[in-house]
């Protein structure tokens, strides 16, 4: 009989054809989860009993167990069904994230001899992984190592749970290889001078453009998506959009507009580009009225034309929030300001910034806690007079020659040119 139950303590159910004969286990086979695997299970159940049987009244005392041989997953079937997964489930720059690391393994294999994308997933030990990932951090660096290792081990996963004959019994390979130590460069945060002068030599839709993108601390899709009926000018909301979640569903939250932000959608309603329904248009020829589509030129261009160091519109982000960390904001409106969903995330979020007005403020509470009258360190008119005493002691001791020397170098330095001792 068929039962549902899975090989590890753990590990996704399925079901599972056995049949005994003679008082032995005869024949195994694993198949999926569904209602169909079911049925099929209990049919090769059924047409395995008979063939045994059969073999047994031909030949008694020779029936030979059948064990049937495990399907095997190959590697390029793995990545091939993630990614299919992932198409449909993740936003693009997600998906293209993930196809390009499973590209970079499926390259590896067929350009290292003795492996394949054709091998089955059990041929892919931990040596081979760590193997892999070497070369990935030789090749790329160890950030780039350590996000390929990332992405094979959450395929691993998904692989484990959802993806019939699986290697249940192995563990993941990519996941037993440790991590390397990744350079860590710190983001770059534009001054608040850099951003105005930037914003000095906008267009003026492009000026409205950033002013949205500072006063609702924005990302780029999130406002380059924005159309008017997101826009509710009686309840002075807008409504921001981002698949910036855990399943990639849409995500939609509604922000209060400051003073700034209504003047300036009241401008581009009034002076809109085009008939279209989205708020931000490109203003340049030929291009003009059309929605944007990246905008990766935009902040390029107008560094440039300011003279600044450049930086980005997810910059201007990292902009407001510190602002707001300076400002002295709770932890709990900056967190709805930049829309997180957990409050922990916003604390990483502004310690990456450097946003440390508090810890500075705490920290400021332990200077001068001693007495008023003790000093560990000699103030510096002491520390001068100290070296007036040991120049005049020095003086005293190699004669009136040298002392006159040291007062015509003196003379010489106040006047701006050093005079000739004779002692040079």
């Amino acid at each position: 009989m068929a039962t549902f139950t899975s090989k590890k303590k753990g590990s996704p159910k399925r079901w599972k054809g056995q049949v005994w004969f003679q008082g032995r286990m005869a024949a195994v086979k694993w198949f999926g989860s569904s209602k169909a695997d079911e049925r099929n299970a209990i049919a090769w159940e059924v047409t395995t009993r008979k063939q045994l049987e059969e073999e047994a009244a031909t030949a008694p005392g020779k029936v030979t167990p059948l064990v049937s041989a495990p399907q095997r997953v190959t590697i390029l079937e793995w990545g091939t069904a993630y990614l299919e997964e992932c198409q449909r489930r993740n936003t693009l720059a997600t998906f293209k994230e993930k196809r390009d690391g499973f590209r970079r393994f499926i390259r590896y294999l067929e350009q290292t001899k003795g492996l394949s994308p054709d091998d089955t997933v059990e041929s892919f030990d931990r040596k081979r992984a760590r193997k892999y990932l070497a070369w990935q951090h030789d090749q790329r660096g160890p950030n780039c190592s350590n996000k390929d290792r990332k992405i094979l081990t959450t395929a691993w996963k998904w692989g484990a749970a959802y993806l019939d004959h699986f290697p249940l019994d192995m563990p993941d390979s990519f996941l037993a290889c440790q991590r390397y130590a990744e350079i860590r460069v710190p983001r770059y945060i534009p001054p608040e001078e850099d951003f105005w002068k930037v914003y000095e030599t906008a267009p003026e839709h492009e000026k409205a453009m950033l002013t949205c993108f500072l006063n609702l601390a924005a990302r780029k899709g999130e406002l380059l998506k924005l159309t008017w009926q997101d826009v509710d000018f009686e309840r002075g909301t807008v409504v921001l959009t981002t698949r910036k979640t855990r399943t990639g569903t849409a995500k939609r939250d509604e922000m209060p507009m400051n003073e700034d932000v209504r003047t300036t959608m009241l401008w581009l309603w009034q002076y809109r580009q085009s008939k279209g329904n989205h708020v931000f248009t490109c203003p340049v020829e030929p291009h003009v009225g059309q929605p944007y589509k990246t905008a990766a030129h935009v902040m390029k261009r107008l560094c440039a034309k300011a003279k600044v160091k450049p930086f980005g519109f997810h910059a201007i982000r990292h902009l407001a929030a510190t602002i707001l960390a300076q400002e002295g904001k709770s932890l709990f409106a900056i967190q709805h300001a930049l829309r997180h969903e957990k409050q922990t995330t916003t604390d990483r979020y502004l310690h990456s910034l450097g946003a440390f007005a508090e810890v500075s403020d705490a920290l400021s509470a332990l200077a001068s806690r001693g007495p008023a009258s003790c000093h560990p360190f000699p103030a510096p008119s002491a520390l001068s007079q100290k070296k007036d005493s040991f120049t005049s002691e020095n003086e005293e001791k190699q004669g009136g020659g040298a002392k006159a020397d040291v007062v015509h170098r003196n003379q010489g330095l106040i006047s701006g040119k050093l005079i000739p001792t004779g002692t040079e």
